[in-house]
């Protein structure tokens, strides 16, 4: 014989049932589940978001650091530089590399001048006048040190004191290495910046230059021992091996 069915207070027929307790468990579970898979979800897309957000960085710190290394180059000049304190002249391009450690020298042409003052013309106005801008030649000096690639400048390739010479930036981190070779008419590529021709013809320039009065020293400090092309690798510790090639003549 069957039960009767549970009737209501007016003698209707329930049919409202409350959840169990093992189906409110069940329910509980999947939405803590959810919460825990949507915490993931969102703590995931904000780690691959700072994770790009720094690979951008690094990106744009390495690109500045190319530009600068290629601008550099494109404006190397064949001009000895004059250290103060009467120190021995140097070539226009100097490069030495040891443990952990390398250094790249260059005269370079074509730099602003903020300090020369040279004729310009103004907006509405048809005479000239004397304004803070110019083009001089500098010396550049990029140091790699403790994974460090730093860039400094003198102002000009005859510095009067050794105080004008303006402090290193960090440009990169993470360099392991800085090599440098040259490409050399009838010779080839060679590493570092110089051959014993190029050398030699650097030790006759400068018996010549500092033999000479001033009249010729503008012509005299020229040089043709720059090679026909460059290339400079960078080792990175985040991009790897990295090739700049510039053509000098």
């Amino acid at each position: 014989m069957s039960r009767p069915s549970p009737t209501d207070r007016s003698g209707k027929r329930s049919s409202e049932r409350g959840l169990s307790l093992i189906e409110l468990v069940v329910a509980m579970a999947i939405f803590a589940l959810v919460a825990v898979l949507g915490t993931q979800a969102l703590t995931g897309m904000i780690r691959m978001r700072d994770d790009l957000a720094a690979r951008s960085d690094q990106a744009a710190t390495l690109a500045e650091a190319t530009s600068l290394l290629r601008a550099d180059l494109a404006a190397l000049v064949p001009m000895l530089f004059y250290p103060p304190d009467r120190a021995p002249p140097r070539s226009a391009l100097r490069f030495a590399r040891g443990t952990g450690r390398a250094s790249l020298k260059l005269s370079v042409a074509g730099q602003p001048d903020f300090h020369k003052d040279v004729p310009r013309l103004t907006a509405g106005q048809t005479t000239r006048q004397t304004g803070p801008i110019g083009l001089s030649t500098q010396r550049v000096e990029w140091q790699l040190q403790a994974g460090v690639l730093s860039r400094g400048f003198w102002p000009t390739l005859t510095p009067a004191r050794s105080a004008s010479r303006s402090p290193s930036v960090p440009i990169l981190t993470g360099v392991q290495d800085l090599r440098l070779r040259s490409y050399w008419p009838q010779i080839g590529w060679v590493d570092g910046a110089s051959t014993l021709q190029a050398s030699a013809a650097d030790t006759a320039t400068t018996t010549t230059a500092a033999d000479s009065d001033s009249a010729a020293f503008a012509a005299e400090v020229y040089s043709s021992s720059l090679p026909l092309a460059v290339e400079l690798t960078l080792i990175s510790d985040e991009f790897g091996k990295i090739s700049l090639v510039e053509s000098l003549k």
